[in-house]
């Protein structure tokens, strides 16, 4: 991740088709934004509700930023090669996020 202005961090992540990242559980943070770049994919976001939200993404989809709150799980999945970004408020430091699997 890089911080930029020590107000925030930005990181750019790449997804091989067929590959999910890890389901993370977001602990702690002001702000936690999922952004989409490119390719084909699927944001899952689970609530604390329950209720699970699915974001699908193409190259021809306008290009859409989704907020996830905290004791909220989150996992990136690529149908095609994929690339998001992630920005976190304050900046990214270890005990943000729990890998759940």
């Amino acid at each position: 991740m890089f911080t930029l202005l020590k107000k925030m961090a930005l990181g750019i992540v790449a997804v091989s088709k067929g590959s999910k990242t890890p389901l993370q559980k977001v602990l702690k943070g002001d702000k936690t934004i999922e952004g989409f770049l490119s390719g084909v994919g699927t944001l899952t976001i689970t609530k604390r509700d329950g209720k699970i939200e699915k974001h699908n993404f193409s190259n021809f989809t306008p290009k859409k930023e989704v907020e996830v709150e905290i004791d909220q799980t989150m996992q990136w999945e690529a149908d095609e090669n994929l690339v998001f970004y992630e920005i976190c408020h304050p900046p990214y430091q270890d005990g943000r996020f729990e890998n759940i699997s």
